[in-house]
């Protein structure tokens, strides 16, 4: 989980973001291309209390980045999306009868800002945002759950040309978990979250279309 200080400076961020006046000036569309790590969290059987982890896979994760220009210099607005699929496992049958694993879809939609301490929009920023989180397993027999995320970040932006920048990014990415709520199914099932959330990592690269 990220510490308190790191959680007041995400709150910070983002409403400075939210509240400051909007340049007239231009907005950067960038999709990207990532690979996301990590993922765990504990499960309980609500029958006998004993628990078992339950773990999603690395795989690879595609998003869409939109920044708006802030007045004030080298902040952005940023609202940022992104998708992976991958499969979340476990060693014991918790989630269904003879079912170990669950493929599924996470999506996570969030906003707020970047700030640049060069004052430009180009070079090193940290990020932060905050959204939902959607698990949505690709078997309509088990049920999606939405849960409230922070994302923290750094990157850099580098101009390849007047409108177009290469964009790096690396970001902690925690999910809240709602300790005691049901893992994704709900009539029978005996899994519940052990957890108040899990963290992934996710390194990301794409092009910024700036308009």
């Amino acid at each position: 989980m990220f510490p308190n200080r790191h959680r007041h400076w995400l709150a910070g961020l983002v409403l400075a973001a939210l509240t400051a006046p909007v340049a007239h000036a231009d907005i950067e569309l960038a999709p990207f291309a990532g690979f996301r790590m990590g993922g765990e969290f504990d499960i309980r059987d609500s029958t006998d209390d004993s628990t078992s982890r339950l773990d999603f896979d690395d795989t690879a994760s595609l998003g869409l980045v939109v920044n708006v220009d802030l007045a004030e210099p080298g902040k952005q607005l940023e609202f940022y999306y992104s998708r992976q699929d991958t499969t979340a496992t476990t060693s014991t049958t918790l989630l269904a009868p003879e079912t170990s694993s669950v493929d599924l879809v996470i999506h996570q939609l969030q906003f707020g800002g970047l700030y640049f301490p060069g004052g430009q929009t180009t070079g090193g920023f940290a990020s932060g945002v905050i959204g939902v989180t959607r698990l949505d397993p690709k078997d309509s027999g088990f049920d999606s759950h939405h849960r409230a995320s922070l994302t923290l970040g750094g990157g850099y932006k580098l101009p390849l040309s007047r409108n177009v920048l290469l964009r790096l990014d690396l970001r902690g990415i925690y999910t809240v978990l709602d300790s005691g709520g049901a893992v994704f199914c709900s009539g029978g099932c005996t899994a519940r979250f052990e957890s108040s959330g899990y963290l992934q990592v996710e390194a990301g690269a794409g092009l910024v279309l700036r308009f």
